[in-house]
């Protein structure tokens, strides 16, 4: 893999990547790029991922290294319990959230989102990025906050799960498969955004324009002016040559 600066990759874009190497890539060039804060919202299947796959928890235990902040939800389960808590070890804070569907990583410029179907024991084949401004702002201030608020300390999830104290499961519904509803406003939001910049980036030529046909109007109208009296003048100077004939 080619790890490229993050200065290089400065352009904004929104793409769909394919194949697992590329998925693993993009993860990697993500928490490379990363310089302080990774906030990322995963399904149960992922503890497992992230420890066994050691190239992506080497890559994640470096950027902790360097004091990039690690913070994750997940749903903790009794299945995926002894994973989360070597994930715990990792992060600097894991959260348990029930329900959790989908997939996505964001840190203070880059957005990521392995897809969720998958095979067990391997990463996703397709991922999407992102370093659109609007949609890591969107998922890093709006969705993952609201999923963090929610969430309760995996610390207390696993103790519940342990002592046989957790509650009966329940569904919250907090699917990420909604997340083409959340691209098409932050795409209508963009265009809006866009058009606006056109349009203020347009007005200065309008203006001058309308002001450089007010001037050509007031020419014009001079031009006229001057022709009605040129028109006057000749006029009176034919007939003074007339008079003089007679």
């Amino acid at each position: 893999m080619t790890i490229t600066a993050a200065s290089d990759r400065t352009t904004e874009r929104t793409e769909v990547l394919q194949g697992e190497q590329n998925v693993i890539n993009t993860v990697l060039q993500f928490v490379y790029n990363t310089k302080s804060r990774i906030d990322a919202c995963i399904d149960y299947s992922r503890p497992a991922l992230a420890i066994e796959l050691k190239q992506l928890k080497k890559a994640f235990l470096d950027a902790k290294s360097k004091g990039v902040r690690l913070r994750y939800i997940t749903e903790i389960t009794e299945n995926n319990v002894g994973y989360c808590k070597e994930l715990i070890k990792i992060v600097e804070e894991l959260r348990h959230l029930e329900g959790i569907r989908g997939n996505f990583y964001v840190s203070e410029t880059e957005y990521i989102a392995p897809a969720t179907l998958h095979e067990k024991g391997r990463p996703a084949s397709q991922i999407t990025y992102s370093n659109v401004k609007e949609i890591v702002e969107h998922h890093k201030h709006y969705v993952f906050d609201m999923f963090w608020g929610r969430a309760m300390p995996a610390e207390q999830r696993i103790k519940e799960i342990e002592e046989g104290t957790a509650a009966i499961p329940y569904e919250t519904k907090i699917a990420l498969k909604y997340q083409y509803q959340i691209f098409k406003k932050i795409k209508k939001s963009i265009e809006t955004d866009q058009t606006n910049k056109i349009r203020l980036m347009l007005q200065p030529i309008i203006r001058k324009q309308t002001k450089d046909t007010h001037r050509q109007s007031e020419l014009i109208n001079q031009l006229q002016s001057q022709i009605k009296q040129l028109q006057k003048q000749v006029s009176q100077i034919q007939k003074t040559i007339s008079t003089n004939k007679r």
